[in-house]
């Protein structure tokens, strides 16, 4: 059974509208629908006001391989030749800034006047009134950066994780492994990812990590958290992955859209739930976002699902049955169906048993009469 989707909760691949061919590096949104996309195979920035509908094209200097947005007028980019650019103006202009030792390869603010940025040669600058090299004595291929607040930032590349405390660097023990990205959701918890699978979790600043289990062993290069809970993380062969429980669980999610290797990854949480991108190169696009509903029927039938998220057994309660009976379905974020259920007039309350399904998002789908309606659904 195959399904249209015409907006629920899923990933689209928007690929299509960014205008110019280009490598994808990194993504910043500052609400739904604006946001900004750095290039790595040109000195340009993509920026969108209509979620990715479409794109204005703005230039720099470099090649870029991060960008970092303050709010809607100020934001920070970098990249080849270790340069650092600045907006006042949401990108109308980018002016340099300032320079680092060797191309700059992540940057994460912990504040609205202060940020760090690390490059491949092993150096780590703040960003504040000016850019400042804090000499961290290393000559680490650095690759990710994470600061949760001032004087608390974690650094990694390779086979080594450190962390900054606004005047000492030191090693901290992670998994074995060598390490692409890194993201602190505040001074204690923190996860690392990188090659062959290797997803790596703390809970006290990276005094201890222990490593995640994670059922695919492609190598990631991007992760993001928007709750202790929710995250995702990306990488090569088109690997997006998901949790719902803080890693715990992570499954795959948006398969099929694309092979390509992902590189960014970020979430924004409005009133129209969490909406969330993912960029990669050969210009690829993915949005995660409400798509309406699936399947043809707009007119909406009433129904509740509780509790949510569930653990084992969905209640499902719905009084609008007039009919003689309907269909309810749990399908996979691309609209395989997984389970299905009939229910019948005079049934108020169903149940369904979702202990063989893994954690992770769902939809849920009740037809009557060729009419439709679905919702979210999590799994822990």
């Amino acid at each position: 059974m195959s399904f249209s989707f015409s907006q629920e909760y899923g990933w689209t691949d928007i690929s299509a509208n960014i205008p110019t061919e280009a490598d994808l590096s990194d993504v910043f949104f500052v609400s739904d629908d604006e946001g900004w996309i750095s290039v790595s195979s040109d000195a340009i920035i993509l920026h969108t006001t209509d979620g990715g509908a479409s794109f204005e094209i703005q230039t720099t200097q470099t090649s870029l391989e991060a960008i970092y947005m303050i709010n809607q007028s100020e934001g920070y980019t970098g990249g080849g030749s270790g340069f650092v650019y600045k907006t006042s103006n949401g990108g109308v202009n980018w002016d340099f800034f300032g320079s680092m030792a060797s191309t700059l390869t992540d940057m994460d603010f912990a504040t609205s006047t202060q940020g760090y940025a690390c490059c491949d040669g092993g150096a780590v600058f703040s960003i504040g009134g000016t850019v400042n090299n804090l000499n961290s004595g290393q000559a680490i291929p650095f690759s990710g950066i994470s600061s949760s607040s001032v004087d608390n930032v974690w650094v990694c590349g390779g086979s080594s994780i450190l962390f900054y405390n606004g005047s000492t660097f030191t090693f901290q023990a992670g998994p074995a492994g060598s390490y692409n990205d890194i993201f602190f959701l505040n001074d204690q918890e923190g996860w690392v990812v990188g090659n062959n699978g290797l997803i790596g979790y703390t809970v006290n600043g990276g005094d201890t990590w222990t490593q995640q289990t994670n059922p695919d062993t492609n190598s990631l290069y991007g992760v993001f958290f928007l709750t202790q809970n929710i995250g995702w993380a990306v990488g090569s062969q088109g690997t997006i992955l998901y949790t719902a429980n803080g890693g715990d669980t992570w499954t795959g999610q948006g398969a099929g859209h694309t092979t390509a290797f992902l590189r960014g990854v970020h979430f924004v949480s409005t009133n129209n739930g969490n909406v969330g991108y993912v960029v990669g190169n050969g210009k690829t696009l993915l949005k995660y976002g409400e798509v309406l509903g699936i399947g043809d029927a707009k007119l909406p039938i009433e129904f509740q699902l509780f509790p949510i998220p569930v653990k084992d057994k969905l209640q499902i309660k719905c009084s609008d049955l007039k009919t003689e009976s309907g269909i309810i379905e749990i399908l996979s974020l691309d609209g395989k169906e997984l389970l299905k259920k009939e229910i019948y007039r005079g049934n108020e309350n169903n149940e369904i048993d979702l202990s063989n399904l893994e954690a992770g998002m769902y939809f849920c789908k009740i037809t009557i009469d060729n009419k439709s309606s679905t919702k979210k659904l999590i799994i822990e």
